[in-house]
Parts: structure tokens; C-alpha cells; sequence
């Protein structure tokens, strides 16, 4: 279960409950974004694709596993660790995060912000165990993605961006930095900035 951003105990895909980091999240939002002029620049359709399909095989897809202490490897684990094949697609609704009222997706969200994707980092330039500091996600620190790794003999891990600038796993009980995600309107224009840390992209 806790291998979601939302999480039901016994349910492969429920989302009765928040997540620690999901709560981490919102908060940042509602700190830094809600009542704000930037808040209008944010799509509230796009959403955030936490891919619970789980597999008990390590090499390929069964969909079987996912609850009880049955050992589950998460399609994220067999795309990026096993076949270095990442995808922009999220194939179940139900792992598909949306704020309430959207058109798809599962609209459980309060807030449309989320955590990247590890398949999102492997397309930037992150690979799984092997380090790379010259892409845009490097940060020298580990933070955590939204992607199921594995749950094996009671401990379940999470894809994380680690402090060499690698795709990895980390067990959801240990700290990792938070960096939240939001999604632009596709009309937003950018006035200024060429979007490094030093200059940020400025949006209308």
C-alpha cells in the first residue's frame, strides 16, 4: 500500500488515504501557489501518473502481486531498472492523479501538483545506477519521484533521484528531499528568463 502517493490498505489502487509526502506537498502549494496570480497559469488537467501495475516478476508485466506480503515488482522497476524502456503514458486511470472535477484520471487530488515520474527522469538523462551530473535534474541531493520500485520481504522502496544524479530506490521510511511538480497551461507565454536557477523562466 505504501507505495502511493494514496493509499488504501488491502487495495492495489486506492486512495482513501494521504501519503506523508502528499501532505508535504499541499502544504507547499497552499504556501506558495493557492490565491496567488500563479495559480491561473496551472492546468488542472494534467495529471500525475503513479503506476501501480504490479508484476511478481521481475522481467515482465503478470499484473499479479500488489497486496498482502506477496513480493511485487511495479512496472517503473521492469521499464527503467530491467528494460531501459521509460513511457510518458499511464495505463491505468486509477494511478492517474487529477484534482476533483477533472476529466480523467482518478480526481482525488486537492491541489493539481505532484511529484515527477521516474520515467520522466530517465527521459531528462537519469538512468538507474549509473550517475549523471550535467542534466537539468541533478541536484547533488536525493529527492523522491512519484514511481513504485518494489516490495520485498516487508519493505517497499520508491524511486528516488539520488545525490549522483541517478535514478535509485529508497525505502519509504527514510528522508529524501521534496520537490513538487505542477503542470503549465499550454497557452502560458514566457516573458523573460532562460530558465536556470539563477534566471527562472518568468510566465504570463
Amino acid at each position: 500500500a505504501y507505495v502511493g502517493y494514496m493509499y488504501t490498505i488491502g487495495s492495489l489502487r486506492g486512495t482513501s488515504t494521504e501519503s506523508g509526502i502528499k501532505k508535504v506537498v499541499d502544504d507547499w502549494y497552499e504556501a506558495n501557489i493557492k490565491g496567488t496570480e500563479y495559480e491561473n497559469s496551472i492546468s488542472t488537467e494534467t495529471g500525475f501518473c503513479g503506476d501501480r501495475t504490479p508484476s511478481t516478476s521481475s522481467s515482465s508485466i503478470n499484473n499479479s502481486g500488489g497486496t498482502g506480503t506477496t513480493t511485487t515488482y511495479y512496472a517503473p522497476y521492469i521499464r527503467l531498472v530491467t528494460n531501459k524502456q521509460p513511457t510518458f503514458e499511464c495505463s491505468n486511470d486509477s494511478d492517474l492523479y487529477t484534482v476533483k472535477g477533472s476529466s480523467k484520471g482518478n480526481k482525488a487530488l486537492d491541489y493539481p501538483v505532484g511529484l515527477i515520474t521516474a520515467d520522466e527522469v530517465a527521459y531528462a538523462g537519469g538512468v538507474y545506477g549509473s550517475s549523471n551530473q550535467s542534466y537539468y535534474l541533478y541536484t547533488g541531493q536525493n529527492y523522491w519521484t512519484m514511481s513504485p520500485h518494489r516490495f520485498n520481504r516487508g519493505y517497499v522502496s520508491v524511486f528516488i533521484v539520488n545525490s549522483g544524479g541517478n535514478l535509485s530506490a529508497e525505502y519509504v521510511n527514510n528522508g529524501s528531499g521534496v520537490r513538487p511538480v505542477i503542470n503549465l497551461k499550454a497557452d502560458v507565454q514566457i516573458t523573460g528568463g532562460n530558465g536556470s536557477s539563477d534566471s527562472p523562466f518568468e510566465i504570463i
